[in-house]
């Protein structure tokens, strides 16, 4: 477990660090985690990690990277719709408003 935290927060802050020069912005943290998860599946499938000690924390750092890929997909889809219709539906913008006194 503290392997997978260490390697999160070494790799969000090397692609943080990367953000300054890159053209194209990569979320640092969603980086973070997918990375991590991606060596610790090649670990186990090379058999340098255990599987019954790292399965679980992949498995649910590889739910978390899914999870915010749904996430990215479901505004561009609702960008490519209202793009589509001209106009904003009245539920989504109510989504929106929600969306924006949320944080």
């Amino acid at each position: 477990m503290i392997y997978a935290i260490l390697s999160i927060l070494v790799f969000t802050l090397i692609v943080w660090t990367l953000n300054k020069t890159l053209l194209i912005k990569i979320c640092p943290i969603c980086a973070g985690v997918s990375l991590t998860w991606l060596w610790m599946l090649t670990g186990m499938w090379l058999g340098f990690l255990s599987v019954s000690r790292y399965e679980i924390i992949t498995a649910v750092l590889m739910g978390a990277s899914i999870g915010g890929i749904v996430n990215e997909l479901k505004k561009m889809f609702l960008k490519l719709r209202e793009k589509k219709s001209g106009r904003k539906n009245k539920r989504i913008e109510l989504l929106d408003d929600k969306l924006k006194d949320c944080c």
